[in-house]
């Protein structure tokens, strides 16, 4: 059943909001989608074999494996055909794995692993394939490490189950999916050089063995034995606390472990440089691979479809499709000025934008400052490259 993906946890990719003023959003707290997937990520790295660190970084264009990590939540909104595919229903009171019960149609993660892992290594895949197929690999061997991506309670992974938590309401999967890891205190930085040392003393390559069912089985013990063992009265104290950390740390460990010993036996065949799958000028992305670019200076470059205009002012050029199916927005914050009168002669025309790529809210864009920012498709390449060599 569906249930509320975030990482060790979420993803979101292309949708804007309509006529819902912005306003600033306070910040949140790290959840496991993000700090959780970095993490994993970031443990795997140093376990690639140069051969499959030079594949993935020609695949992914020069992205790193730890942004590529959050992707997949990234474009959640955008691609509701990969929502059954960040979890697995497997019922806690059962103890085997049953692909007819718990993967109708091979809509589940554990599906999803063995089909990105076979597009990798398939020779015939395209590069825009084979980036996708990464990027969804890289994020759902997370998942599969967070307990309540593996098991359900009749509660939709926990999602339904609500606990007090250190005091405050929640519900038992956000705990799993970031509030255990967000209680440590430490830094993403931190983090990592925690559980490097923590490596040092432990059997790395009896963590390797085992299959994708043995790995979410795993898990799915853990949620019976540990996420699960709650109070009567579902208050979650320091003693929840204390017991379970370490569980966490094990099960990022062991993300990452699993994570590079996939990534080198998918990528073996695989030669740097025969379908790469980078941009033909750096800097510059469609409106579809924006949302893997999130933080960077670049041009997207695209079609606009619509140009929507809210009752307080801000513009939205929507790419690709209307909202709320767009792939891209470029926004111009209220008050609109003067030069945003002339923006609908865009529609149907292709144009780049230039400027910082950004989520809000979940949703790809890059805020509007000035007319200069929208370039005729001609000029977006030229342009973006003086500009990013500055």
């Amino acid at each position: 059943m569906p249930r509320a993906h975030r990482l060790f946890l979420p993803l979101a990719f292309a949708t804007l909001l309509s006529a819902a003023p912005r306003r600033a959003v306070g910040t949140t707290h790290a959840r496991w989608w993000d700090l959780g997937h970095r993490v994993v990520a970031r443990l795997a790295e140093p376990r690639l074999t140069p051969h499959t660190r030079e594949a993935v970084r020609d695949i992914l264009g020069g992205q790193s494996i730890a942004d590529a990590s959050v992707w997949a939540d990234n474009i959640r909104q955008y691609r509701h055909d990969a929502d059954r595919l960040h979890y697995v229903n497997i019922p806690l009171g059962d103890a085997v794995y049953d692909p007819v019960r718990d993967c109708p149609h091979g809509q589940c993660i554990i599906a999803a692993i063995e089909h990105d892992r076979r597009v990798l290594a398939d020779a015939g895949t395209s590069p825009e394939e084979r980036a996708e197929a990464l990027r969804f690999l890289i994020h759902f061997m997370g998942d599969l490490h967070q307990p309540l991506h593996v098991a359900d309670d009749g509660d939709r992974g926990g999602n339904s189950r609500t606990v007090i938590f250190l005091g405050h309401p929640t519900d038992l999967h956000k705990v799993w999916d970031g509030e255990l890891i967000d209680s440590s205190g430490l830094s993403q930085a931190d983090y990592v050089e925690y559980l490097l040392g923590r490596m040092q003393s432990l059997d790395l390559r009896a963590l390797e063995r085992g299959t994708v069912v043995d790995w979410a089985m795993e898990g799915h013990r853990i949620a019976a034995e540990h996420a699960y063992r709650l109070p009567a009265d579902g208050h979650i104290g320091r003693a929840y606390l204390e017991a379970n950390r370490p569980i966490i740390d094990h099960a990022l460990i062991a993300g990452g472990v699993r994570l590079a010993k996939v990534l080198n036996d998918a990528l073996a065949g695989y030669r740097p440089g025969s379908a790469a799958a980078a941009p033909a000028t750096p800097g510059i992305y469609t409106d579809r691979e924006a949302a893997a670019h999130l933080g960077e200076t670049a041009t997207v470059v695209g079609t606009v479809a619509a140009v929507f205009r809210a009752k307080k002012g801000t513009v939205y050029l929507n790419f690709g499709a209307d909202y709320p199916h767009q792939t891209f927005t470029a926004v111009a914050l209220a008050p609109a000025p003067s030069w945003t009168a002339g923006l609908d002669s865009l529609v149907g025309r292709q144009v780049g934008v230039h400027g910082t790529i950004a989520s809000y809210r979940g949703r790809v864009e890059i805020v509007l400052r000035g007319r200069e920012q929208i370039l005729p498709p001609a000029d977006a390449h030229s342009t973006s490259k003086s500009r990013l060599n500055r």
